[in-house]
């Protein structure tokens, strides 16, 4: 009974608090439950392309967790926001490193963002600005995640805002006089223009710059990190992406398309190309390399039917002094099941989460179908058809030099269904029909230049969101 009423006295105190501070809370929450349901191949879909293939097939199923929970504190006038969230992922069931196995005991909580929205005073309330821990995009393509910083970003007109942001991707205190540190920075300037409802257009510029310090030795650059937050601080870096990206609707039709020119420089690095080419080189890189990615679609009733097309370049020859490949910073790429992270248990059973294969680039034709055939239900599937951009070159068993780009073709289904208001269960599942550039994977048997395995991967999830 004393229990019950200490309760109910700081509820009382709470709710005369709470509202006297002139505050406004809000708990959010994602509660995801995945099961990777088989695969064949989980050798294959190993994540950050370590994938290999082995002469066996290699079984999986397993089921995992993933949590998110933030917690929003904002004034009543809507000037100050503040925002922090915690998450455990991918926890597999029986998994004894992160608390997945008997008696649940491990650390396996992170911070995923803490950050303080706020208007600046006697400035356009809709100008913002955002800093500490938090979700922060460039481009689905070049990059999408968290990262710390600050981002300022402003609506003067309804048909144009801006945004400038700093983030630090590395940051080491020098403690000595003229101490080159080990700090990596990057610059963003994007406008988005809405000239009418149906057409939006987005123009932007990231300069990525740092270096790593003077007594460091070179960094290590290899195709299978081959994106920036990999080797950066570890390397001279000055790099400039430049891209326009947007949509239009005509009627029931749809257009989207990112356009990307990167150029610049990725000083002293060392490529190294053992697995596949067998070649390596020290010293200084020129960037030059570009990404292109186009949608268009037709709605029809409870249809939508989409053409899918990109390519991102790649990087022909590791010893030469040019990097030719498209070079993402960090993103989280879902297009597909074969490669990317299309399975819903997409911590740990993916073979690339980059837009491209290695440094080779890559290229996808797509046809996709969705079918929203009731407010509850919707389902649909896509074939494609993928290549690198240039040849993955390597030498067979027989110390043949080898050079195959085809990738393979795919087919994928799913089907998503709300079970109550916040709740959804979804299933899908993919098939790929290997190419000759996975021969390159293969391990434990004959590299004859002919791929031998194909890759199937099947997976659902419960996820209850509020």
């Amino acid at each position: 009974m004393k229990t019950l009423k200490i309760v109910l006295y700081s509820l009382i105190v709470l709710g005369v608090v709470i509202p006297a501070l002139g505050a406004e809370f809000a708990f959010h929450g994602d509660m995801n439950h995945r099961f990777l349901l088989y695969t064949n191949r989980s050798d294959w879909l190993d994540s950050e392309q370590q994938g290999k293939i082995h002469d066996k097939k290699v079984d999986d199923y397993y089921g995992e967790l993933k949590y998110r929970f933030w917690f929003e504190a904002a004034s009543n006038d809507g000037n100050t926001k503040g925002v922090y969230a915690i998450e455990i992922g991918g926890i597999r069931f029986g998994e004894t490193t992160q608390g997945g196995s008997f008696s649940g005991d491990d650390v396996n909580v992170e911070t995923r963002w803490a950050y303080l929205d706020m208007q600046i005073p006697g400035v356009d309330t809709k100008a913002k600005f955002r800093m500490g821990l938090q979700p922060f995009k460039v481009n689905k393509y070049l990059w999408q995640e968290t990262i710390a910083g600050v981002d300022y970003t402003g609506a003067p007109r309804d048909t144009f805002n801006y945004q400038l942001s700093w983030m630090r991707g590395v940051d080491e205190i020098p403690r000595e006089p003229a101490n080159n540190v080990r700090d990596q920075d990057n610059l963003l300037l994007r406008l988005n223009f809405m000239p009418s409802d149906d057409l939006t257009v987005g123009l932007f510029g990231l300069w990525q710059f740092g270096s790593p310090a003077s007594t460091e030795p070179p960094g290590t650059i290899t195709p299978r990190l081959y994106e920036l937050k990999r080797f950066a601080g570890d390397v001279d870096l000055d790099v400039l992406t430049l891209g326009i990206d947007g949509g239009t609707t005509f009627d029931n039709i749809f257009v989207n398309w990112d356009l990307m020119l990167q150029t610049g420089s990725i000083d002293d690095a060392e490529i190294d190309d053992s697995d596949y080419s067998g070649n390596s080189r020290t010293g200084d890189f020129d960037l030059s390399a570009n990404f292109i990615h186009l949608d268009v679609g037709l709605k029809s009733g409870k249809n939508k039917f989409t053409f899918t097309f990109w390519r991102a370049s790649g990087d022909g020859n590791a010893a030469d002094g040019d990097f030719d490949g498209f070079l993402s910073t960090d993103v989280d790429i879902d297009d597909n099941i074969g490669i990317f992270e299309g399975l819903y248990t997409d911590d740990n059973t993916y073979f690339t989460e980059r837009p491209y294969m290695l440094d080779k680039g890559f290229i996808m034709t797509k046809l996709a179908w969705d079918r929203q055939a009731t407010e509850k239900l919707k389902y649909g599937g896509a074939l494609m058809y993928m290549l690198t951009a240039e040849d993955i070159k390597y030498t067979d068993s027989n110390s043949v030099s080898r050079s195959n780009d085809e990738i393979g073709f795919e087919i994928d289904v799913y089907l998503k269904y709300m079970l109550y208001k916040n709740l959804e269960f979804a299933i899908n599942a993919g098939f790929l029909v290997a190419g000759d550039a996975l021969d390159a994977f293969e391990v434990g048997r004959i590299k004859d230049g002919t791929a031998d395995e194909n890759i199937y991967g099947s997976s659902c999830r419960f996820r209850y969101k509020f």
